[in-house]
């Protein structure tokens, strides 16, 4: 029996997102899972209708489920998740398990998006890169200098699209499990304020609007001195009191506890104009309990843990890795044997 047009289009909330060749789906066997790991995060216990192979892989980690693991799975269609989707519950969109199976299908096509990025980013083009040898043609030998600089600009390449994916993907999430959603600067309830103290028809984007609560919540992951210029922190300190004139307040929440004047300074500011801050654990706790009891575990279990442990790596220094690039993979090792091993796609030029 075929599958009515809605259905079809409330499945693609989870399945895919983007449009024309920027377009990223995922398979139905992967909302099948995502709906099994849902469920037992959630509820915590198995219903009749689990698929056992599913349910198996659902209890592992999930930054540990790797695509071949899920390869191995069983076809499913689109008919089958469908199903799933109704016997979870996640079709009401007033039941919880809904919004957490929004945000969980979202990091994973968003971690699927990149593992494709780095299954088909080309090296850069001759053409590209030529022109660099002449700050430092004559150094090493020529084959050693094309590719360093080869090198050097896939892996510039590469963190440019992975620092795009981040930001389409973090404060959007957080957002979303806040109870709120990110605002541009051109529907933005906050506007700038001129010299003269009135207020401007330009918005400031606001990184977790919370309309109920009338809340304007700005999310960094740290906040230093080197990665604060001066033009860049007069804009982070103008914003709270321009939060407080549009009525709303200002909320500051910093993931790392690292001192810095420049922190200590927006603290004092955000309290003078009304608002509050949190940092580091205290960030943590805050964000949590306003998400309440489903969404703050989300919290925990999936955006929490990887970046409090790079935190806590804090390297003064990298460790030696050796990259090393064939047709077929990438792959990064270290000098203890670690390796990290990435397929490639031939990607025609």
């Amino acid at each position: 029996m075929p599958v009515p047009r809605q259905q079809r289009v409330f499945y693609k909330t989870f399945s895919q997102h983007g449009s024309g060749a920027a377009m990223i789906e995922i398979e139905p066997k992967d909302i099948v899972l995502l709906i099994h790991i849902a469920y037992l995060d959630i509820f915590e216990n198995e219903p009749d209708w689990f698929f056992e192979p599913f349910c198996q892989l659902a209890k592992e980690s999930f930054y540990t489920i790797t695509p071949i693991k899920v390869a191995e799975l069983p076809g499913v269609t689109v008919e089958d998740a469908i199903n799933y989707l109704q016997l979870s519950g996640v079709t009401n969109t007033e039941n919880m398990i809904y919004l957490y199976l929004k945000n969980l299908s979202e990091l994973w096509r968003r971690r699927f998006k990149f593992y494709n990025i780095l299954k088909t980013q080309p090296f850069p083009l001759t053409e590209q890169i030529g022109p660099r040898c002449l700050l430092e043609y004559g150094n090493c030998e020529d084959a050693l200098l094309f590719s360093w600089m080869s090198w050097r600009k896939f892996i510039y390449d590469i963190d440019n699209r992975s620092a795009q994916e981040t930001g389409y993907l973090f404060e959007p999430i957080l957002a979303s499990c806040l109870g709120g959603e990110p605002m541009s600067h051109r529907y933005s309830p906050v506007k700038r304020i001129d010299d003269n103290g009135n207020p401007t028809n330009e918005g400031r984007q606001i990184d977790c609007y919370i309309e109920e609560s009338r809340e304007a919540y700005e999310l960094k992951l740290r906040v230093t001195i080197a990665a604060s210029g001066q033009g860049r922190f007069s804009e982070e300190m103008s914003f709270p009191y321009e939060a407080r004139r549009a009525g709303l307040t200002p909320v500051l929440i910093v993931f790392d506890s690292t001192p810095s004047p420049l922190l200590d300074r927006l603290k004092a500011k955000y309290v003078e104009e009304g608002g509050r801050y949190a940092i580091g654990e205290e960030a943590w706790n805050m964000l949590t309990n306003r998400a309440g009891r489903e969404m703050g575990k989300y919290i925990i279990k999936y955006i929490k843990p990887p970046i409090s442990k790079m935190e806590k790596v804090r390297l003064p220094i990298p460790s030696n890795i050796q990259l090393s690039a064939s047709e077929e993979r990438l792959i990064i090792t270290d000098e203890s044997g670690n390796c990290y091993s990435i397929p490639r796609n031939k990607v025609g030029e």
